[in-house]
């Protein structure tokens, strides 16, 4: 697929959603452990969200990022789908810069495992090393480390397929 790409499950057997205690203690364990693969506590990182059709917020209303406030500025991107006048047809980026925090993250990746978050990237600009957690498991671009040293590591969270998928 891609010569910098890997994914790792949340769950085992590719489960897509937690169902217990238990299981949500899994998946965090396994998103840290390979996350922290990629960046140091304290590092730098931008955390980006992008969403199709999410308009700028009027007034005191921010966007929000389990409790951290999105920068404001907006990358429009084409979608390919129709364009209206209200921008439907782009998707729209927002940033948080911060520093690399498993807790801060940990809270995130509950969001994003129940399905209450979507579109979330980490991205380290000194490393370069890309983090893309989803609901069902985490999708990595690893620049400080070659994906097969991550693979196998985390051998036993990955698809049995040959396209890792």
């Amino acid at each position: 697929m891609y010569d910098r790409w890997t994914r790792f499950h949340s769950l085992p057997e590719s489960k897509r959603y937690a169902e217990s205690d238990a299981e949500h203690q899994e998946l965090q364990t396994r998103h840290v452990a390979v996350a922290s693969e990629l960046f140091e506590v304290g590092e730098p990182i931008y955390v980006y969200r992008c969403r199709l059709m999410e308009r700028r917020l009027k007034g005191k209303l921010k966007h929000m990022l389990v409790g951290n406030q999105l920068r404001e500025k907006m990358v429009r991107l084409p979608s390919g789908l129709s364009v209206s006048e209200e921008d439907d047809g782009y998707y729209f980026v927002r940033a948080l810069v911060t520093s690399w925090a498993p807790t801060f993250f940990s809270a995130l990746t509950k969001k994003i495992a129940d399905w209450e978050e979507t579109g979330v990237t980490f991205v380290s600009p000194s490393t370069k090393n890309i983090y893309c957690p989803y609901d069902g498991g985490m999708d990595v671009f690893p620049h400080t480390n070659s994906p097969s040293t991550l693979e196998a590591k985390f051998s036993s969270w990955m698809s049995s397929r040959e396209d890792k998928m």
